[in-house]
């Protein structure tokens, strides 16, 4: 059911106990269920602020804005309802979310406040409950979309290049920097990018229009891997704006289903330049079907997982005059378990060589990659290899191979 019906009627339901109210809205259970769910992805785990684990709900207008932040993140979305009382209350999300999503579905919550004990009440059919919170003025204050220049692609876009860059960030927190995508606007091309030290990831797209002047910035990886689970797969709109100090980066999402806010902090220092990284040049060319090589992959990661997940890839061109396909043979050993061997036909161009990979990292790309076939770039058995889906321009993987000795 969509958060922003506003055709549906909501009517109130009576509370009982007016003193000291400060807030007063009736809103559709399904809604603010719903609403919940978006923000409480936001919600901050393990913390020394109390008010961190709570959801900040506040009329706004005709509508009940909820909103939670872990200071790294920020969620804020919008329920409609009916308003008879303006005020704001922060209460513990897990226990507003768990209370909620146990009421009668498409039933009416009546949702009042008390602003001088924090408390809200909520009453919904023959159920009712008193939630102690928090002082609202504590909860940390989450800077507002307006009308600076944006970047607008479509959500679809923007969650399929997410996936196909975050995955690629560092995830040690030694160097910042590369736990962040770097995001670049020059003109109308977007460039986003991410790496580890052991592969990077690159994907680029146009877009209808630019900003005045160019964008660069560093987002940590995990905060778009959160974007990238609120977004759908169609074309919403999706407006992304950098505030004026360029600390904090805020997206705009707008469907049929809502609107959401998800405001990050940027990440501070230079990205390293992945341009000299991406080899020129190859030596052997493979091209094969995704499918058979996630297979092959997957099957000798069973036991490559023993063995420092190194899988080896043997690479044979076919017969001169290409009356026999080339095949690429995958096999994984373990010095304790055993060992494993696959093949598939693959079109090989250029040199006989191998190849060791990481297990997890091979499989990594090979699953955000849309095409049928994808292509391996090789140029020798210690240098990066790239990774590419066949036909895919704007998408670039490169991996650094593993060493082991050919047998």
């Amino acid at each position: 059911m969509s958060i922003i019906d506003q055709e549906r009627e909501v009517r109130p339901v009576e509370l009982t106990e007016r003193t000291g109210a400060a807030m007063r809205i009736s809103c559709a259970q399904d809604h603010l269920s719903r609403g919940l769910a978006i923000v409480s992805r936001a919600v901050g785990g393990r913390t020394t602020l109390p008010v961190l684990n709570n959801v900040l709900l506040a009329t706004d207008g005709e509508r009940l804005k909820l909103a939670a932040t872990n200071l790294e993140i920020g969620i804020t979305t919008w329920v409609p309802g009916r308003v008879d009382g303006e005020g704001q209350v922060t209460v513990p999300a897990r226990l507003l979310t768990d209370f909620v999503n146990s009421l009668p579905a498409g039933q009416p919550v009546a949702l009042e406040s008390n602003a001088h004990s924090y408390t809200l009440r909520l009453e919904c059919a023959r159920y009712n409950a008193n939630i102690r919170g928090i002082d609202p003025e504590e909860f940390p204050p989450l800077p507002a979309a307006d009308d600076r220049p944006t970047i607008k692609l479509g959500a679809g876009m923007l969650k399929e290049m997410i996936n196909q860059v975050a995955f690629s960030a560092a995830r040690d927190e030694s160097r910042p920097v590369l736990t962040g995508v770097n995001l670049r606007l020059e003109e109308t091309k977007l460039t986003m990018a991410a790496a580890d030290g052991f592969r990077l990831s690159r994907r680029e797209a146009e877009l209808d229009r630019g900003l005045p002047e160019p964008l660069d910035v560093i987002i940590p990886a995990r905060s778009l891997s959160e974007l990238a689970r609120l977004l759908g797969d169609g074309g919403d709109d999706v407006e992304v704006t950098v505030t004026p100090n360029r600390a904090q980066v805020i997206f705009r999402v707008r469907s049929e289903q809502g609107e959401v806010h998800l405001v990050s902090r940027l990440l501070e220092g230079q990205f390293p330049d992945l341009q000299r990284v991406i080899p020129k040049t190859y030596t052997t060319k493979l091209i094969a079907k995704r499918t058979e090589l996630i297979t092959a992959t997957k099957i000798a990661s069973l036991f490559a997982r023993d063995a420092a997940n190194v899988v080896r890839l043997d690479v044979t061109p076919g017969a001169e005059g290409g009356l026999t396909p080339g095949k690429v043979a995958l096999s994984a050993t373990a010095a304790d378990v055993g060992e494993n061997h696959g093949e598939l036909d693959a079109t090989v161009e250029g040199e006989e060589t191998y190849i060791s990979f990481s297990s997890e990292f091979l499989a990594d790309v090979l699953g955000v990659l849309p095409t049928d076939e994808v292509a391996l770039e090789i140029t020798g058995p210690l240098s990066p290899a790239i990774v590419r889906g066949l036909g895919l321009a704007d998408y670039t993987h490169v991996i650094m191979p593993m060493h082991t000795v050919r047998q």
